[in-house]
């Protein structure tokens, strides 16, 4: 019995021991001393393309009819498409929709009746060549477009400007611990801790929706895309001299 007590008390002071030492790196004493700023950067770039959805809507009295005429006028539509040096990776079907058009009773004395059908197909066209986006719009209308889902722009190289953005933020960090630290006395060192925060990184972004016929020429205003980066960094300090 003895001897069991003396095992089981050196066992407990095994496990003290153990738990003291695991719990040591986090001891505030033993902690480097440290200042931690939030640094900001920001990238700025004229979009390089546009995307827009651009289809057709037809209605008759059968499906059958409606679909008919549908292909007849996208089949225009994609030749004009092509012919304008847009690639095969740049259209892309988005939509094919066919559903009845119900006339309803004024008086609602009886169930709306199928008055006809409607048929849908868009495609999503990615448009390279800036300087042909206010002119392939006006083309896709006169070639028998009469929906069209608004203009979104973006940049082909996004990780280039956040990258950007990020050396920029990194140095606004360093300028503020500076500054920082020059208040308090004391210098600072190399970075302990960076961690990037979430920021502001664009897609495509819409502008407006336009319907056939608004407009007899369409002015284009790509602007500007500005891709932010939030960057949280903890640096050593030490007395100054």
């Amino acid at each position: 019995m003895w001897k069991f007590s003396v095992l089981f008390s050196l066992a407990l002071l095994a496990l003290a021991c153990g738990t003291a030492m695991a719990q040591a790196p986090d001891d505030p004493g033993t902690r480097k001393p440290s200042i931690t700023v939030t640094g900001t950067g920001e990238a700025h770039a004229q979009p390089d393309f546009a995307q827009i959805q651009v289809g057709v809507v037809t209605e008759a009295a059968t499906a059958a009819e409606a679909l008919k005429r549908n292909n007849e006028a996208m089949s225009q539509l994609i030749v004009l498409i092509r012919t304008r040096g847009i690639e095969d990776r740049d259209v892309q079907t988005t939509l094919f929709h066919v559903a009845p058009r119900y006339k309803y009773d004024k008086e609602q004395r009886e169930p709306p009746k199928i008055a006809g059908y409607q048929v849908t197909n868009e495609v999503q066209v990615k448009v390279r060549d800036m300087t042909r986006l206010g002119a392939f719009l006006d083309e896709t209308v006169s070639a028998g477009a009469n929906q069209v889902r608004g203009v979104s722009f973006g940049v082909a190289e996004p990780a280039r400007l956040t990258d950007e953005a990020r050396r920029k933020a990194m140095a606004d960090a360093q300028r503020r611990a500076r500054v920082y630290a020059e208040a308090a006395g004391v210098k600072i060192g190399k970075p302990l801790k960076i961690s990037e925060q979430a920021g502001g990184r664009p897609g495509p972004y819409p502008v407006a929706r336009m319907e056939a016929g608004a407009v007899s020429t369409v002015p284009v205003a790509p602007g500007e895309q500005t891709f932010t980066v939030n960057v949280s960094v903890s640096y050593a300090i030490f007395e100054a001299e």
